[in-house]
């Protein structure tokens, strides 16, 4: 599962763009992100020029993050 922290987004879509599951989208002016289909591949952290995206392998519900990053 990944985490976008929206405050430091730049808004480049580039994690979208990478993303083989589709399991990121541009909505708005926001990134949004789709639990279920990430596949757990890390390619979204790679490009990510803000640094602002985690990566939680083999996490698949919100209620399963550790409590800082929800």
């Amino acid at each position: 599962m990944i985490t976008i922290k929206h405050d430091g987004c730049i808004f480049c879509v580039g994690c979208s763009s990478v993303c083989p599951a589709s399991a990121i989208e541009a909505v708005g002016t926001r990134m949004k992100t789709y639990p279920e289909k990430c596949i757990d591949c890390g390619l979204c952290v790679k490009v990510c020029p803000a640094n602002v995206i985690c990566l939680y392998k083999g996490v698949k519900d919100e209620k399963d993050l550790p409590a800082g990053a929800r």
